[in-house]
């Protein structure tokens, strides 16, 4: 392992810029997802007068999404056994 430190002298952070940057992603997914697709179940319960039925399934199939998204995407990152890498 290198630990010299750049002709700058500064240390070289990017492998914890490059993990910052994973996990906010996938916080932002997880978050955009259920607000997306609840979102869209709000605005069917609205132009179909019902009582936050479609709300309440936007915001669960939203989670799923997410969820199966983040496992996609980042899931693989870590290549451990059986990644195919």
């Amino acid at each position: 392992m290198n630990d010299r430190l750049p002709e700058d002298g500064a240390p070289d952070d990017r492998k914890s810029h490059v993990s910052d940057a994973t996990a906010w992603s996938m916080i932002a997914t997880l978050v955009a997802g259920p607000a997306t697709w609840g979102g869209i179940g709000w605005v069917i319960d609205h132009l179909l007068e019902t009582e936050r039925i479609f709300t309440l399934v936007g915001v669960i199939v939203g989670f799923v999404t997410s969820i199966y998204v983040v496992y996609t995407r980042y899931g693989r990152l870590s290549g451990g056994v059986g990644d195919g890498r």
